[in-house]
């Protein structure tokens, strides 16, 4: 299966990144986290949160994609979202999975680095990416979080965990909008 990079189009006369169907756009991660430290603190915090949320719901829609691909298990599901997270500059995925849960050791997280220092926790998108990953993987709804971020410690590497909610039922499909997300 060709990575994400080889299968995205720029489709230059019409002003388009696609894979598919999926539209993509290239941002600078300082451009973006800009917006975020432009806001108070609190609704710095509340913004964050919304983006991953918003990346849990879309992204699980392009992870149920890659996963109807032929030959596409869960773990090789885990590979794909590896090599698509290098792929868009989300920085260098390790994900482990134990049972019911989903661990993500992030190296050179874009958000992290571009995030304004001493902000704390910068990487909601990367946890709603795991959220959603989380659901499909290990089946049911999931809650994601970051246990520890670069932005706040300053050691490069960003920590992440998700695992499934226990009174989730495991056939239950990934919300495909946020009102049926948990928070």
């Amino acid at each position: 299966m060709p990575t994400l990079h080889e299968r995205l189009h720029f489709d230059t006369a019409d002003g388009q990144v696609l894979d598919g169907s999926r539209r993509y756009l290239l941002l600078r991660a300082d451009v973006l986290m800009g917006l975020f430290d432009e806001l108070p603190s609190g609704a710095r915090a509340e913004a964050l949160r919304a983006f991953g949320r918003s990346v849990a719901t879309r992204g699980a829609q392009s992870l149920r994609a890659y996963a109807a691909e032929p030959g596409v298990d869960a773990e090789a599901l885990l590979r794909v979202v590896e090599s698509a997270a290098a792929s868009l500059g989300w920085g260098r995925w390790r994900l482990a999975r134990d049972g019911g849960s989903l661990d993500l050791d992030v190296r050179n997280s874009p958000f992290a680095a571009a995030a304004a220092a001493g902000t704390g926790p910068a990487c909601d998108a990367i946890a709603g990416m795991l959220q959603a990953l989380a659901g499909l993987v290990l089946g049911g709804t999931a809650s994601a979080r970051e246990t520890a971020c670069a932005a706040s410690t300053g050691d490069g590497r960003c920590r992440f965990s998700a695992r499934i909610d226990p009174s989730s039922p495991a056939d239950r499909p990934v919300p495909a909008h946020p009102k049926e997300m948990k928070s």
